[in-house]
């Protein structure tokens, strides 16, 4: 299914994601087909605002299953002007639908109600406050227990010496591969590298140095990285940002490397891992540094 804009325009747009979500647990508690409604979000975990989107796993008697998602364009466009909506890469049901002040965006998950689906709910990355918080509607009474599994469970590394190892590696192999597109030349393809590879890597070294990693299989490293490092790190870490100017990636993949090798070695002391020493100390020469600062002891 190809995205597709609608000209739909009733009913009035939802003054917030709180009364566009209770829009959808009045439509799903009267329509027949729909046997449970379960928010996934951040409302959920007592953490959404008004900038929050609506996330809803919707599941649907099995025999109405099919015929549902091929109607759900329709079915959406009772809770507002619908502005956007597609089926994204990972099969989730994305939509924007129009409110008050700003576009909501609204995800859905269209799940089959059977025993395997609930059963598959006890892998979410989810932490709900309450079973109340995350279990909207229940007809049937069959989520209830499979919600209750999941409130205020942790959301930590499952192996963190494997996680550990990881993304170890994975910063130091994406060191390599920036710095030698960058010999190449100032592209637009060094800078993402630079943005997403090596930020992402240092940023998850970064949690893992401070040990705030309570959320790390529900949310990206960057997300509230500034509340949870500590200040001398955050501004080294802002200190690596490159500027407008395509000269400065060398000078950011300079400095994020040598902040890499720190946090690395820290990390692999706090848990007693291995790591990269001699290809750290080799891509801290070749980025232009020709001896390791005090503070980064290799």
């Amino acid at each position: 299914m190809g995205v597709r804009e609608t000209g739909v325009r009733n009913p009035l747009p939802a003054r917030d994601h709180v009364e566009l979500r209770q829009r959808i647990v009045e439509a799903v508690a009267g329509d027949e087909r729909l046997m449970g409604l379960v928010d996934y979000g951040l409302t959920s975990e007592g953490r959404g605002d008004r900038w929050s989107d609506v996330d809803c796993s919707l599941f649907i008697r099995p025999e109405d299953h099919a015929a549902f998602i091929s109607g759900w364009e329709a079915w959406i466009a009772q809770f507002g002007p619908v502005l956007l909506c597609f089926v994204g890469d990972i099969g989730n049901f994305w939509s924007v639908l129009e409110g008050e002040t700003f576009p909501i965006r609204v995800d859905f998950n269209f799940l089959a109600a059977t025993e395997e689906e609930m059963l598959a709910m006890h892998e979410w990355p989810n932490a709900p406050s309450s079973v109340d918080t995350m279990l909207l509607v229940d007809k049937s009474g069959k989520l209830e227990p499979h919600v209750r599994s999941l409130v205020k469970q942790g959301l930590g590394p499952q192996d963190m010496p494997e996680r550990v190892d990881l993304v170890s590696a994975g910063f130091w192999y994406y060191a390599v591969r920036t710095w030698c597109k960058l010999q190449r030349g100032p592209t637009w393809g060094v800078r993402f590298d630079i943005s997403f590879m090596m930020f992402g890597n240092l940023m998850a070294l970064l949690r893992l140095e401070a040990g705030r990693v309570d959320r790390w299989r529900a949310s990206d490293a960057a997300a509230g990285i500034e509340d949870d490092i500590s200040e001398e790190r955050l501004a080294s870490l802002n200190a690596c940002i490159p500027d407008a100017d395509p000269v400065s990636l060398a000078d950011a993949l300079s400095a994020i490397i040598r902040l890499g090798a720190d946090v690395n070695r820290a990390v692999a002391d706090r848990y007693q891992r291995s790591w990269p020493r001699e290809l750290a100390a080799r891509m801290i020469a070749l980025s232009g540094i020709d001896a390791a600062p005090e503070r980064v002891d290799l």
